[in-house]
């Protein structure tokens, strides 16, 4: 590095000592930079000393970190899901060992004693299944559904209770994609009842708080936010154009429109009716509603329309959702519901749950789920209705009227007219046989006979029962019970005999409408012949504990039959298993290649070279060397060698 000269011929001391400082400064600053890079191994120390590689470097760095949180999270996922595989292995040896049990005792030549013995294997199978159904990876339960943190599964005095989510847990794979890692306990365990299914639709009818982002739409599209334009034909004022863009719910809906219709003078009023918005003309004017350029939001709305039309304009049905917030007044399609309680059992706990003081739709859910029974009340996919599941493998869910019809009115009660024979009795159905199937005599001795034979549904058994008691001259009717559940005969008036029921043509109807009671003489009130229960492994094992224990043989043949086919789901998840980590390894090893390509380019746009790097510094170095030695003479000059 070359050394400016210093003149020394009439120069001032001062201007003297600033040059030489000032080159001082310079070389000191030139080595610290080389000293600060061989350091750091960074050639960029800040932005100005390349700012092409300094923008590209800051790009590679942002894009390496995301991508070094993905393998993160792919490694874990990869991890997770190994661990999945490996306990879903498990669960397949447990099975394998519970149906060769079943196969060996279902043989009619096995004695009492020996199925006594092999429940106990049962019981103990059960036990180590509960313990695989609880493994965990790094502190998460695997099969918790995203209630991670929860133990997931519990035996009780009922079976086996699942306390986890009905969910998946998914991970970031790429920048815009998830992945779900792992099963929850109602998928691989089959924890959870298909319960009762809502089969009510609860209807709600719009209300001013109702969102839009909660209604299907006239189009089912939900609703296009945009202008609409709307005149009273005829009628005082202009025709109003309102912006809907910023509208978040009917309410701002409803408020734009008359607000708009205020300011152009105009007598138009809008105003919702069930669950349709509607236009009305004061002075009964027709009302032409139409799209602002290729909008669709008079449509979505339900209240576009050809021409002007007769006041009033009633759009179609926006199909309001079913959410937490749906208040019970607006059910019903505005006619609301007035509850009371039901009861709710399962297993051999039951409850009686007080409704009467809910107001929404949430207060009904959380009475329901915090009522301790071990059930779990949600809205249904269809957002029209309530679904009740058991979270208790091996207990039986029954949901029936506590003297009202609340449960009827709410969709929830497991027994009603529209069941299905077929599905009752844990989906044994109720048999029926040509002819006649059940022999009644009422309680003033007359008897008749009722055919079952065309009936699919509870509803077709009423109609039947009356219709024969009728043609008999009998004032017996069938109705469902006003407790609980149940088919209920019954007079207006005590007789003079007990209400009985028998088999005709030894038909087993009788066993499978649960009519195989005792009435009294003025009522017969059946079992609950349709609970629900979780279809699961743990009720299949439950099952075939018990079987065993009473010495059933068709109940062990069933517990065995429940037990293969959930052997064949068990393969088909832990192929599923297997092929996500497989999915989940190869997107390790790309991740890895990308990091890795991400690392060289780094180091290209910023990476010092250090043999660049040390020659720059021992340059500055010798040059500040030389200041120092040249500084020392120039400064000791005295005044004979400013003469010479």
């Amino acid at each position: 590095m070359a050394i400016n000269p210093i003149s020394v011929s009439r120069v001032s001391h001062n201007l003297r000592s600033q040059v030489l400082l000032s080159q001082i400064r310079d070389n000191t600053t030139r080595m610290f930079d080389q000293q600060q890079r061989l350091a750091t191994g960074n050639k960029l120390i800040t932005p100005s000393d390349d700012p092409i590689d300094a923008a590209i470097a800051l790009r590679l760095t942002q894009s390496l970190e995301q991508q070094d949180q993905l393998l993160k999270n792919l490694r874990y996922g990869e991890g997770f899901l190994d661990a999945t595989d490996q306990a879903v292995s498990q669960l397949g040896e447990l099975l394998n060992e519970a149906a060769s049990l079943a196969s060996e005792n279902a043989n009619s030549l096995t004695g009492a004693e020996q199925r006594a013995a092999a429940a106990q294997l049962v019981d103990g199978l059960i036990d180590q299944l509960v313990a695989v159904a609880n493994t965990r990876y790094q502190d998460t339960y695997l099969f918790a559904g995203r209630r991670t943190t929860q133990l997931p599964f519990e035996r009780t005095g009922e079976g086996v209770e699942y306390s986890g989510g009905a969910d998946h847990m998914e991970i970031q794979i790429d920048p815009v994609q998830t992945a779900p890692i792992n099963l929850h306990g109602a998928d691989l365990f089959g924890a959870m009842s298909d319960g009762v299914q809502g089969w009510a639709d609860l209807d709600p009818a719009l209300t001013a708080d109702t969102r839009l982002v909660d209604v299907a739409g006239a189009n089912d599209r939900g609703i296009r936010l945009g202008s609409l334009r709307i005149e009273e034909v005829g009628g005082p004022g202009t025709a109003l154009t309102v912006d809907l863009t910023g509208a978040d719910t009917i309410g701002d809906v409803l408020d734009a429109i008359n607000d708009a219709a205020a300011a152009a003078g105009t007598g138009i009023t809008a105003t919702t009716t069930g669950g349709s918005l509607r236009l009305t003309s004061g002075g009964g004017f027709a009302i032409s509603c139409q799209e602002v350029g290729t909008g669709q939001t008079a449509s979505d709305l339900g209240l576009l329309t050809a021409g002007p039309a007769a006041s009033p304009v009633t759009g179609g049905d926006l199909e309001p959702r079913l959410t937490p917030r749906t208040p019970l007044t607006a059910l019903n399609a505005g006619a609301g519901l007035a509850l009371g309680s039901v009861l709710l059992g399962n297993g051999s706990v039951s409850k009686t749950v007080d409704l009467s003081a809910a107001t929404t739709i949430e207060d009904v859910l959380n009475a329901l789920n915090t009522a301790g029974v071990g059930v779990e009340a949600s809205i249904n996919a269809d957002a029209n209705g309530l679904n009740v599941q058991s979270r208790i493998s091996g207990a039986e869910l029954r949901i029936g009227e506590n003297g009202g019809t609340t449960a009827e009115d709410l969709g929830i009660r497991s027994l009603h007219d529209a069941t299905r024979l077929a599905d009752m009795n844990g989906g044994t159905g109720v048999s029926t046989v040509s002819g006649a199937d059940l022999r009644i005599t009422d309680a003033n001795g007359i008897a008749f006979e009722v055919d079952l034979s065309s009936a699919v549904t509870l509803g077709d058994v009423r109609t039947r029962i009356d219709a024969a008691a009728g043609a008999a001259g009998s004032t017996l009717t069938a109705s469902l019970a006003p407790t609980g559940n149940g088919l209920r005969l019954s007079h207006p008036a005590p007789g003079a005999q007990n209400i009985t029921v028998e088999r005709a043509n030894l038909s087993p109807a009788i066993d499978g409408l649960g009519l195989d009671v005792t009435g009294d003489t003025q009522t017969l009130t059946g079992r609950d012949p349709n609970p629900t229960e979780a279809h699961g492994i743990f009720t299949a094992l439950l099952n075939l504990r018990d079987a065993l224990l009473g010495d059933d043989g068709p109940g062990i043949t069933r517990a065995g039959e429940r037990l293969e086919a959930w052997r064949g789901e068990t393969i088909s998840w832990a192929g599923r298993i297997g092929a996500r980590a497989q999915a989940m390894q190869g997107r390790v090893l790309r991740m890895e290649d990308a990091v890795a390509a991400s690392r060289i380019m780094l180091s290209e746009a910023k990476d010092v070279d250090l043999a660049e790097a040390v020659t720059l510094f021992e340059q500055a170095q010798t040059a500040l060397q030389a200041n120092l030695m040249s500084g020392s003479h120039v400064l000791n000059l005295s005044l004979l060698d400013f003469l010479r």
